[in-house]
């Protein structure tokens, strides 16, 4: 923040952006009020997730002027084009005294192959690269990044959805394989990447896709490694051992529960617990890492239930694991179903340590607090990873990582 304030003090700017999460919106609105304050005639916009699916919520902080709804990448360049007009601008919403006005929506942006790379070199790449963690697993400080190969997801999780399809559209869109290599080649000369993760939730959707992309990672030559996720119900071997073939290290399960009911009846994930067992076994077979995600306090579920997990967590085939907890993000079918239940502002929202609901339908605050420690400890601290958790805050970059990982607890 400080250091945001002293770039405004010394040059002015006509715009700001903020890319906002539903659990930054708090941070991301006290930015907004600081250049407010230190930049009076400069516009604030907000964009990102929590823009799109809550805009009214977003300007009614009095934080911004004008929120981004959907897709920017075409949105911005247009307002800048436009000299800063927001009337009649498709994919923004903008206040007028306490009106909201609301445009029409902008199209979701059809051809991701014509959009331009990420302008790296305005960012702090070695600090960015240092404290990358999603394949630590594999090797510990490997030096990596994250890109998204597509955008939607034709699932209908609790969770996520229609959220996720109001941001990226119920269509699943894929960069080319060719876009891709391109990409990766880059950071490779550019930043000396060795690894990297595919955040895209749909990865195995597409054979025929994957395939080309692993047949195109295979004749570049380009030596990373690389993980994906990947869902229960859609994983065999022969896409496991294709993908390892061209580079793949490890795979994310989203697994959630330990309890068929609350995946079947609250998240609504189409998945089996026979089908985790399966699918993160055929994966530590054929010899990759595999991280585990859970979320404890889900609606109705009981303390034995989200016990269940953490042991389903112990006794799995798993290297890494992410407890959370249950939060009904804006407007997810989740949302609304519990709304009744909720007893916090967005602001608090923050599935990695913060509970949110007030019932007697959920576990207390205190409570999933202390399960989420617990399963940390008996999963990072059990005795057949005790040693790599040693070795893994071994060193300086080990310590800064472990400090931020501390944090969520």
């Amino acid at each position: 923040m400080r250091t945001l304030r002293e770039q405004l003090l010394r040059e002015h700017y006509d715009l700001v952006g903020i890319s906002v999460l539903t659990s930054m919106i708090a941070d991301a609105a006290a930015i907004g009020e600081m250049v407010h304050e230190v930049s009076p005639g400069t516009l604030v916009v907000a964009g990102g997730p929590h823009p799109t699916v809550a805009p009214e919520h977003t300007l009614e902080t009095g934080a911004f002027d004008a929120a981004m709804v959907g897709e920017a990448e075409e949105t911005l360049p247009a307002l800048i084009e436009s000299g800063l007009r927001l009337k009649d601008q498709p994919g923004v919403w903008y206040r007028v005294g306490n009106e909201i006005v609301r445009n029409e929506r902008a199209e979701v942006v059809a051809d991701l192959d014509a959009l331009p790379f990420p302008a790296w070199d305005m960012l702090d790449m070695d600090g960015y690269l240092g404290l990358w963690y999603q394949l630590d697993a594999v090797r510990y400080g490997v030096r990596g990044t994250s890109i998204m190969a597509s955008r939607g997801c034709p699932y209908r999780c609790s969770y996520c959805q229609p959220t996720l399809g109001t941001i990226f559209g119920r269509q699943v869109r894929r960069r080319s394989p060719e876009s891709l290599v391109a990409e990766a080649a880059e950071l490779k000369e550019r930043y000396g990447i060795e690894g990297l993760m595919w955040l895209d939730d749909t990865f195995l959707l597409d054979r025929g896709w994957m395939r080309r992309l692993c047949e195109q990672f295979v004749e570049a030559n380009l030596g990373l490694m690389w993980g994906c996720n990947i869902r229960a119900d859609v994983c065999d071997r022969e896409s496991l051992e294709f993908m390892q073939a061209a580079g793949l290290e490890m795979v994310h399960v989203g697994i959630e529960s330990a309890s068929q009911r609350i995946l079947d009846e609250v998240y609504q994930k189409g998945i089996t617990i026979e089908q985790v067992r399966e699918t993160t076994q055929m994966a530590s077979d054929v010899g990759l890492k595999v991280r585990g995600y859970f979320m404890l306090g889900a609606p109705t579920e009981t303390e034995e239930e989200a016990r269940a997990s953490i042991d389903l967590a112990n006794k799995l085939p798993l290297d890494d694991v992410t407890f959370s907890i249950t939060t009904p993000l804006p407007h997810t079918h989740l949302y609304d179903m519990t709304r009744d239940l909720i007893a916090a502002d967005f602001s608090h929202f923050d599935y990695y340590k913060s509970a949110v609901y007030d019932s007697e339908e959920v576990l207390s605050a205190d409570t999933l607090n202390h399960l989420r420690r617990l399963g940390y400890i008996k999963f990072y601290l059990g005795r057949k990873r005790l040693w790599r958790t040693i070795r893994s805050v071994l060193g300086i970059s080990g310590i800064r990582k472990m400090l931020l990982k501390v944090q969520r607890f």
